[in-house]
């Protein structure tokens, strides 16, 4: 016993200590937070044989940008059995003059006004070709805060063209930057899921994830409700992909609860938004369209549009009976949510524009009218919430194959629905990134904010603003450490 103790011993602290020995299990999930890799593998040549919108993504999709990652993403691993205790190491240091800022698409990762450091650690156990267990770490320190948290565990376990997952993490479904329905906005959440690994082929390729989540916390409308959510993309040629998403929050404390054979009934939505109703609960739907254009002037363009309703008319809908849809439709969306966007790549520069606008009812409902559709009091969906347009830019640029910068800039627009006066933001932030080695990296930041009134309530439901314009400014710098 001691013997087998010592070995395994031994090979953690071997796995520690060869810094050249940068590699991850092809059937790891690559974290929603890092969107550098996903933007880099969407900007290679053949990105079009592949569904982006269903993220996070296993590490062998990475093969796809090799050249480009070559030397900051992991090396995909002969899927064996290893044990790899320190697979990364971050050190972020952040001073901010914000009371607060909300650093979008970073996993609910929330700054507090002076300096803020957060560390993470990850580490990855492999069972052989089928099975990857992984976990991170997160500490936050700052005047208000010092907590550690495991911010992703999970186990993951391959069978055929699909895995099944169960663990702690978070998605990002859809072609935009930030997902509306579920986004790496959000914090990660325990979850079970469902998915392709390799499409099935049927008169062309399908994919799906299909994940139920738990939301425990206590909270002032229904604490620990539940997420349902499936996603389901159709690509009948490699330049065209038709998705569908559906998400509902559902039970909680005191609400009611379902048998297995009664989850149809909350996928299809057939007896949603009937007052009193048993399957009364809170849901979305919605459907994208991408349409790859190839030319000889970029490596990559896609055009994607996004359309998302807090609710439908369809037939099938008890409420609804008798409802004429006009052809080709079979469904009407109410209460629509759209996102319209452009990715375009070409050598060393990668682009992304896009106008995004959420309604003034969504993220709200009557079973869940004061923390809505959030989870640790951060949204779900999108960042900003309801009740805003935003014009939304993003460009890299690689200098050479060790130094690259990422500027990112946006105007956002709440209240901009019904007849509220308007609030006008915006924000640019530039990141420069240097690989001293293959596995140092460094990465000083700087961004500006702009609020014309600051929204002190993260809340997707409410809105609390304070009278007065302001600036912000926020320095940070990153040594990301691989293993």
């Amino acid at each position: 016993m001691m013997k087998k103790l010592f070995f395994i011993f031994s090979i953690s602290l071997l796995t520690f200590l060869n810094f050249k020995s940068s590699f991850s299990h092809p059937l790891l999930n690559i974290n929603v937070d890092d969107d550098f890799i996903y933007d880099n593998i969407q900007a290679s040549k053949y990105s079009n044989k592949q569904v982006f919108s269903i993220k996070p993504l296993p590490y062998i999709a990475s093969i796809l940008a090799k050249s480009r990652l070559n030397l900051i993403a992991n090396s995909i691993e002969r899927p064996i059995k290893y044990i790899k205790p320190i697979n990364t190491i971050q050190v972020k240091t952040f001073y901010t003059n914000a009371n607060y800022l909300l650093l979008e698409g970073q996993s609910g990762l929330l700054l507090k006004k002076g300096f803020n450091l957060i560390t993470l650690e990850d580490g990855q156990i492999s069972l052989g070709e089928n099975f990857i267990f992984y976990y991170q770490l997160r500490q936050i320190f700052n005047d208000d805060t010092k907590k550690g948290e495991v911010l992703r565990t999970y186990g993951k376990f391959l069978f055929g063209k699909f895995s099944f997952e169960a663990g702690i993490d978070n998605v990002n479904w859809g072609n935009g930057e930030y997902g509306i329905l579920l986004s790496n906005n959000a914090y990660p959440f325990p979850l079970i899921k469902l998915q392709t690994e390799k499409p099935l082929n049927f008169v062309g390729k399908w994919s799906f994830s299909i994940l139920n989540g738990w939301l425990f916390e206590d909270r002032q409308d229904v604490s620990n409700p539940m997420l349902l959510g499936i996603r389901i993309v159709y690509k009948p040629f490699d330049f065209l992909e038709i998705g569908g998403t559906k998400t509902t929050m559902y039970g909680g404390d005191g609400r009611p609860k379902y048998k297995l054979t009664e989850y149809w009934q909350l996928l299809t939505s057939y007896r949603d938004n009937i007052p009193g109703d048993k399957y009364d609960n809170d849901s979305y739907a919605g459907y994208d369209i991408v349409v790859y254009i190839p030319n000889k002037w970029t490596d990559t363009l896609k055009i994607y549009f996004e359309q998302y309703g807090t609710d439908i008319y369809a037939f099938w809908q008890k409420e609804d009976e008798g409802f004429g849809s006009k052809f080709p439709f079979i469904f009407t969306l109410l209460s629509r949510a759209y996102n319209i966007g452009i990715f375009a790549s070409k050598n060393k520069n990668i682009l992304r524009l896009e106008y995004v606008e959420i309604p003034s009812v969504f993220y709200y409902h009557h079973w869940y009218p004061h923390e809505g559709y959030s989870y640790k009091g951060i949204s779900l969906g999108y960042p900003y919430g309801r009740n805003v347009k935003v014009y939304f830019f993003k460009f890299h640029r690689w200098i050479n194959n060790k130094n690259w910068f990422t500027l990112k800039t946006a105007y956002f627009k709440q209240l901009w629905e019904r007849e509220n006066p308007e609030v006008d933001n915006y924000f640019v932030s530039f990141e420069y990134n240097k690989l001293i080695n293959k596995t140092l990296q460094i990465s000083p930041f700087f961004r500006i904010d702009y609020r014309e009134k600051f929204d002190t309530n993260l809340l997707p439901t409410k809105f609390e603003f304070n009278d007065k314009s302001k600036t912000f400014i926020t320095l940070g710098l990153s040594i990301f450490l691989r293993f």
